[in-house]
C-alpha cells in the first residue's frame, strides 16, 4: 500500500509540467523554431445574394461596356467631377408638365416613360431633346426601333427640323436595328466620345424593352441595363428611356419588365379607347425627390408637340 502511494505522487508531479509546457516561455532556442501556433484568419465571406450580386462589378465575360473605361488623360471625362446637385432641374419641354414637377426632372437622373402602344412615348423623348437643343443643351437620341431617316421625317409633322439641329451639332441620332443591338454594347468609347464632343446634356433611349430582349435571363438583363444607365449618368447627362407598359391584375401600372425599380422616375402614358375615339393621358407614378402631381392628366397632341392639361 505505501508503495502504491509513492508511485502515484510522481505521476501527479509529472502531470504538472505537461500543463506548463503549452505556455513555455520563449527562449532563444525556441525562438529559432518555426511557429506552430494557429494564426487567426479572416472569416469566409458569405455567399452573395442575387440582390447583392447585381450591385457588384460585372464579370469580364458578361461585362457591358468594357471599353467604356477612359483611356489615360480622359479619366475626368468618363466620370465628371462637376456633378450637379440633385436640386437642379431640367425643363421637360412638355407643355404643362413642368408645373406638375416643380420645374422639371432632376439633373443627371433617369426617368422611364412607359405606357400603351401609340401613347406618345417616342414623341415625348424627342420633344425633350428638341427643347434641350433650343436651350443650348445638346442631346443624343438612341433608337432600337426606327431608322434615323424615318424619325427625322415623322417629327416634321410637329414643325421640328431635326436635320438642322444635327447639322448645327445640337443633336445626334444613333439607330441600331434589332439585329444590331449587340453592336451597341461594343461601342462604349464611340458613345462616350460622341457625348463629350457634342457636350450633350440630355439622352433619350427608345426603347429598353427592345434592348432587354438580347439578354438570356432576367438577372443579366437587369444587370446590363443598370450598367448602361450608370455610364450615361457618369457622363453628366439626364436620361429618358421608353418601355412597354401594362396594367396588372391589381389595377396597378408597371413596365413590362418591371424596370421602374432601376430608375429615378416613372411616368405612364395612357392610350384609352372611349367609344369610337381614343383618349390619351399622363400619370406621374414616381419622381424621387420631387413633389409631383398624383392625378391622371389629359395628354393632348398639338401641332407643335405634346401638352399636359391640368
Amino acid at each position: 500500500m505505501p508503495r502504491a502511494r509513492k508511485k502515484a505522487e510522481p505521476v501527479e508531479e509529472e502531470a504538472a509540467p505537461v500543463e506548463e509546457e503549452a505556455e513555455e516561455p520563449i527562449t532563444p532556442k525556441r525562438a529559432g523554431r518555426k511557429r506552430t501556433t494557429p494564426v487567426e484568419t479572416e472569416p469566409e465571406e458569405e455567399a452573395p445574394t442575387p440582390r447583392r450580386a447585381a450591385r457588384e462589378a460585372v464579370p469580364k465575360e458578361e461585362a457591358i461596356y468594357e471599353t467604356v473605361e477612359a483611356p489615360p488623360g480622359l479619366t475626368e471625362l468618363a466620370a465628371p467631377s462637376t456633378r450637379k446637385t440633385s436640386s437642379e432641374k431640367v425643363p421637360t419641354g412638355i407643355g404643362g408638365l413642368d408645373d406638375l414637377t416643380e420645374g422639371g426632372f432632376e439633373r443627371e437622373s433617369v426617368v422611364l416613360i412607359t405606357g400603351d402602344p401609340g401613347s406618345g412615348k417616342t414623341t415625348f423623348l424627342l420633344q425633350f431633346l428638341h427643347d434641350g437643343a433650343k436651350r443650348g443643351e445638346p442631346g443624343v437620341f438612341i433608337t432600337f426601333e426606327e431608322r434615323k431617316e424615318d424619325i427625322i421625317r415623322h417629327m416634321k409633322s410637329y414643325g421640328w427640323d431635326l436635320e438642322k439641329l444635327i447639322k448645327e451639332k445640337k443633336l445626334v441620332i444613333l439607330d441600331y436595328p434589332p439585329h444590331e443591338i449587340e453592336r451597341f454594347l461594343t461601342e462604349g468609347e464611340i458613345l462616350r466620345d460622341t457625348i463629350m464632343n457634342l457636350g450633350a446634356k440630355r439622352v433619350g433611349i427608345d426603347s429598353l424593352s427592345t434592348f432587354a430582349l438580347i439578354f438570356e435571363n432576367e438577372y443579366k438583363m437587369r444587370l446590363g441595363i443598370m450598367k448602361v444607365l450608370s455610364q450615361f449618368k457618369k457622363w453628366g447627362t439626364t436620361i429618358l428611356v421608353t418601355g412597354e407598359g401594362r396594367i396588372n391584375e391589381r389595377g396597378e401600372v408597371q413596365d413590362r419588365f418591371e424596370l421602374e425599380n432601376l430608375v429615378d422616375g416613372f411616368i405612364y402614358l395612357y392610350n384609352l379607347r372611349r367609344g369610337e375615339r381614343r383618349e390619351r393621358a399622363l400619370e406621374i407614378i414616381e419622381l424621387k425627390g420631387i413633389h409631383h402631381s398624383t392625378v391622371v392628366h389629359p395628354l393632348v397632341f398639338e401641332r407643335t408637340g405634346l401638352r399636359v392639361e391640368h
